[in-house]
């Protein structure tokens, strides 16, 4: 804003108007000065003083900057002017407000003036117009900043207020500081056991999950999920144990094969990880199943469902595991040939077909009820 714009926004009228040097962060007490300070030969004194202490400090251009603009408006007849300053703190912005509130109230109840000049020198001091609003009349703010340093200033802003957040905010935290935490930690614990080979897939796997948790909101899913009850808080843990268990189980059956692809070695990797992976599904089905018992929902069909459907398909990769390790087929084709001469895939369909009648029934009989 202009000095033209302040008169004219307040030249209507006689007026008795205050300009305020604003210091928020108390450079100005490295000259054991008190403040308020009032009066233009005060404020004059203090800012030659302190030009030759901080030349190079932008509070400096505050003080002449407020006495510039006392004496261009000291020359209108118009207006009674004083000029002051205040100062805050510089170690908490909490107590430079209150700090700069009192001295206002001191300058107001001295000064009697009704309308305000705010001159400023950073946006971190801009923090106090709120204050300063709250006591008097503000027409104006001059902000007084070297023009080429402005938007490093408030990039220098941007990224502190994001760091802050970082550190402080969950959210931010867990991600920022969380995953690389992690990744470094993981890195560590493997140079140490000199296992310096899986260190670049186990890191992929890391990051890998993480990604698949935030793109899929599985995150979200887990923490509604450990919110929601203590069974499920139990049911929870149980499943991430069977699928810790699960992984271990996969990745020993695929040393002791020496990761092969044939069809044996792949019919041993899934008979011996099935029962753990479906394992780590129980508890989660089983926990909301006694959550909709104990809540009397009708849904309670759905978990009954889903743990049939489980129950039927480990039935079914068993039967179709043994019969495998039995004949010992070779390709795809004896295998397939396979599950027809035993029927395997005609029960598979009447399976299918049986629960996706019996799921039919049961959600007309929901809606219906709903």
């Amino acid at each position: 804003m202009t000095l033209r714009y302040f008169m004219e926004n307040i030249m209507s009228s006689p007026t008795k108007l205050v300009v305020i040097a604003v210091d928020f962060d108390n450079d100005i007490g490295r000259l054991g000065i008190n403040t308020p300070v009032l009066g233009y030969d005060n404020m004059l004194k203090i800012a030659n003083e302190y030009a030759l202490i901080a030349p190079q400090d932008s509070d400096l251009n505050v003080l002449f900057t407020a006495l510039k603009l006392y004496r261009d408006l000291k020359k209108d007849e118009n207006y009674s002017v004083e000029i002051a300053l205040v100062a805050g703190d510089e170690n908490s912005s909490s107590r430079a407000g209150i700090k700069i509130s009192r001295e206002l109230d001191k300058i107001i109840d001295i000064t009697k003036a009704n309308n305000a000049i705010v001159v400023v020198d950073s946006v971190e001091d801009e923090k106090v117009l709120p204050v300063i609003q709250s006591k008097i009349n503000v027409v104006g703010v001059e902000r007084v900043v070297v023009e080429q340093l402005r938007g490093v200033e408030e990039t220098y802003v941007l990224l502190g207020r994001y760091l802050k957040k970082v550190l402080e905010e969950r959210r931010f935290s867990k991600i920022f500081l969380g995953l690389p935490g992690l990744i470094i930690l993981t890195y560590s614990l493997l140079l140490i056991m000199n296992l310096t080979t899986y260190i670049t897939p186990t890191i992929s796997v890391i990051i890998a999950t993480f990604l698949v948790f935030k793109g899929f909101g599985l995150d979200d899913f887990v923490s509604r999920w450990w919110r929601l009850s203590p069974i499920t808080r139990i049911s929870l843990i149980l499943s991430t144990i069977s699928t810790v268990m699960t992984i271990i189980i996969l990745y020993i059956t695929l040393a002791s094969r020496n990761f092969s692809s044939d069809i044996i070695s792949i019919t041993l990797y899934i008979s011996n990880t099935i029962p753990f992976l479906l394992l780590s599904l129980i508890p989660l089905i089983g926990g909301r199943l006694t959550l909709r018992i104990l809540r009397r929902s009708i849904r309670v069909w759905r978990d009954l469902i889903t743990l049939t459907v489980i129950i039927i398909l480990y039935g079914l990769i068993t039967r179709i595991s043994e019969l495998i390790l039995t004949t010992q087929p070779t390709n795809i084709q004896q295998v397939l040939v396979l599950l027809n001469e035993y029927k395997v895939t005609n029960m598979f369909f009447i399976y299918v077909i049986i629960i996706m009648t019996v799921s039919a029934v049961l959600y007309v009989i929901e809606r219906t009820a709903t």
